[in-house]
């Protein structure tokens, strides 16, 4: 260390002598001795009135002003020109001797140190993933994953702590796992809280999920039974009011013979015939008025309630078979 220390101050004292400034530019300029005479010059140009007989002189005029400011401008750079010149020459010979010599060796050193630093940093992190499967095996959690510590190696963050986050995470995880375990829904808090690492989130998720469910099941079982209450009091379809309605026959008689017009106004009063009808239905009454057209039209109407019903009951995988009031 002591000779490195050494050689760079040698180094430093040699630049020292290398690089030195032998004479600073002199340059002798004579610019106030012309500002008056330019002061002048301009201070008669914008004097001028500029009028459509005097445009021609006042063109001249300025086009004199430029010409002398240009002619000072070259100058001026030719002077610029003559004081980098060194400083370029100086600048390239620099860049030859140091800059091309240091920068190519930074370079390389900057990657051997890097390949060291992420070497270092790869076996810090892979002692952290050991220590991360031993730690979830142990403690029955080998589900959760690597990443879901969220752990930042870094050069500078210490192994201890590295792992002390690695068992603080691990830790949590088993401690909420055993509480899941004890409660009633523990397989379905358990597959939320995989997914979302909360356990106040997942027990919530799960409760209103469980709370959604049983109101909609119960809406259902509700419209169920009052579909069933009503089409079971709609299948007690009226048979008495028809063969009270229909026409009686005398055994061995012959009915009255009617044109076709007479049969049909007679079957059109006999079927507009109003008259009360009573049926009962899953402990229910009902008393009923209306017309046998009518009463024949409910009674198709619960027919096809009652086959609608059966369906949905097949569909869902219920039991069914239509029995008499005997059993």
């Amino acid at each position: 260390m002591e000779k490195e220390i050494t050689t760079t101050n040698q180094t430093t004292a040699l630049a020292d002598s290398l690089i030195v400034v032998q004479q600073l530019p002199i340059i002798k300029e004579q610019l106030h001795s012309i500002k008056a005479q330019a002061q002048e010059s301009v201070k008669e140009a914008l004097s001028l009135a500029c009028t459509e007989e005097t445009l021609k002189v006042v063109k001249e005029r300025r086009a004199a002003l430029n010409r002398d400011r240009k002619d000072l401008d070259a100058r001026r750079m030719a002077v610029k020109k003559q004081i980098m010149q060194p400083f370029e020459d100086f600048d390239e010979v620099y860049k030859e001797c140091v800059t091309d010599v240091y920068g190519p060796a930074d370079e390389a050193l900057k990657g051997k140190i890097t390949d060291v630093e992420a070497g270092l940093k790869a076996d810090k992190e892979k002692k952290v993933k050991d220590y991360f499967a031993e730690m979830v095996k142990a403690s029955g959690v080998e589900w959760v994953t690597y990443e879901d510590v969220g752990v930042a190696v870094t050069l500078t963050a210490s192994l201890k702590s590295l792992k002390a986050k690695v068992k603080e995470y691990v830790e949590k995880v088993a401690a909420d796992v055993a509480c899941i375990n004890g409660m009633e829904n523990a397989p379905e808090i358990m597959a939320e809280y995989k997914l979302c690492g909360s356990l106040a989130v997942a027990i919530n998720s799960v409760s209103q999920r469980k709370d959604r469910i049983a109101r909609e099941e119960a809406e259902r079982k509700q419209r169920l039974e009052a579909q069933l209450r009503a089409q079971e009091a709609e299948k007690a379809v009226l048979d008495v009011a028809e063969e009270e309605l229909s026409a009686p026959q005398v055994m061995g008689t012959e009915p009255p013979v009617m044109d076709e017009q007479e049969t049909e106004d007679s079957q059109k009063e006999s079927t507009e015939q109003v008259m009360n009808a009573k049926f009962a239905f899953m402990g229910r009454t009902f008393q009923c008025r209306g017309t046998l057209t009518q009463l024949r039209e409910l009674k198709s109407f619960v027919n096809d309630k009652v086959d609608e019903i059966q369906k949905y009951m097949d569909s869902i995988g219920i039991e069914n078979q239509e029995v008499n009031n005997n059993g």
